[in-house]
C-alpha cells in the first residue's frame, strides 16, 4: 500500500452504505472515493467551525457584524451565478 494511504475497516448501517453507493454511482466515482470525500468534507467542516469558534470567542456579536459589513463594503458587486 502507498505510504500516504491507510486502510480502515468501517462498520456502518446497511442503509448508509446503500445511500453512499447511490451517491457514488450518480457522481461516477467509486464507493471508496465517495466515502473518502464525505469524511474529508465533514472533518473540514468541523475544523472550520472550531477555528471560527475560537476566533469569535469572547467577542461582542455587534462588533463582529460591524467588521463583517466593513469588509463587505469593500467587495465589488458581481452578477449572481446563473
Amino acid at each position: 500500500m502507498n505510504e500516504d494511504k491507510a486502510a480502515v475497516l468501517v462498520r456502518m448501517p446497511k442503509d448508509l452504505k446503500q445511500r453512499l453507493q447511490k451517491q457514488a454511482k450518480e457522481q461516477g466515482v467509486s464507493l471508496n472515493q465517495m466515502i473518502t470525500y464525505s469524511l474529508s468534507h465533514e472533518v473540514t467542516q468541523l475544523e472550520a467551525q472550531r477555528y471560527l469558534g475560537r476566533r469569535v470567542e469572547g467577542k461582542v456579536p455587534e462588533d463582529i457584524e460591524q467588521k463583517f459589513w466593513a469588509v463587505m463594503d469593500k467587495v465589488q458587486d458581481r452578477p449572481a451565478f446563473e
